[in-house]
């Protein structure tokens, strides 16, 4: 989890910075961040401050909450050295796929909350090299067009050995596409993978089952290939739907 959003899941540091910016106390760097995107999204400011003083919050202010410190930290990795190169590229595929301010912002903003929350095991450190990765992502993501996407399906299931296995390809690979890019590419993440599992593989015969999540992971082999899911998305995946050679 990036450390500006660990500090500010807490309403009490959240406020409490909003609060010295208000009352024009200097800030430090996280501080700033963080009271330029509240002020960048008065909206969200005035739901989480509109609750002070109360014992539980909210869930509009719960929401402001997780908003504001992801999207503070999207400036944070803007300026972290390791990260800028990155994410400068990935703002810039994005823009020029017509992508608005806000529309980057809450794409970027989705990475860094799959890291922070999207995976089971608790990791304190910010991973950042799971996060470089999945920027380098974007700007594949970004320039895919439906035509290239109905081309990579088509090849997959050419790929198959049989008919049988043709179409348990064309079935698998159609549906995670809708469940993932139905409006628009973008990082295949944990949740996909479950919506995956739930419609399409739970609760089927043994035999179906082996063959529909062979196919997914064949599938998912095939994006990386494409450079669609890194590296280390790709492994993190396989683990999730229980693939052993991940």
């Amino acid at each position: 989890m990036h450390p500006l959003i660990a500090r500010y899941l807490s309403p009490e540091a959240a406020r409490e910075t909003l609060e010295k910016e208000k009352n024009g106390e200097p800030l430090g760097p996280e501080e700033r961040l963080f009271a330029q995107t509240a002020t960048a999204h008065p909206d969200k400011r005035n739901e989480l401050m509109g609750g002070k003083g109360k014992r539980h919050l909210s869930s509009d202010a719960e929401a402001a909450v997780v908003f504001l410190a992801a999207y503070a930290a999207t400036r944070a990795i803007a300026e972290d050295p390791a990260l800028q190169d990155a994410t400068l590229k990935a703002r810039e595929s994005l823009k020029a796929e017509g992508a608005t301010e806000d529309e980057t912002d809450a794409f970027i903003a989705a990475i860094l909350l799959e890291e922070a929350f999207g995976y089971e095991e608790e990791v304190e450190a910010f991973d950042s090299a799971f996060v470089q990765e999945a920027l380098g992502e974007v700007p594949s993501l970004a320039a895919l067009t439906r035509e290239q996407v109905d081309a990579l399906i088509l090849g997959f299931e050419k790929g198959a050995r049989d008919e049988a296995e043709r179409d348990v390809r064309a079935h698998i690979s159609r549906a995670l596409v809708n469940i993932a890019w139905g409006e628009g590419p973008s990082p295949i993440n944990p949740e996909h993978m479950e919506a995956l599992y739930e419609t399409e593989v739970a609760d089927k015969p043994e035999a179906e089952m082996e063959a529909r999540l062979r196919a997914t992971v064949d599938f998912l082999q095939l994006l990386a290939k494409e450079g669609l899911v890194g590296t280390q998305r790709l492994s993190r995946l396989r683990a999730q739907i229980g693939d052993e050679e991940a």
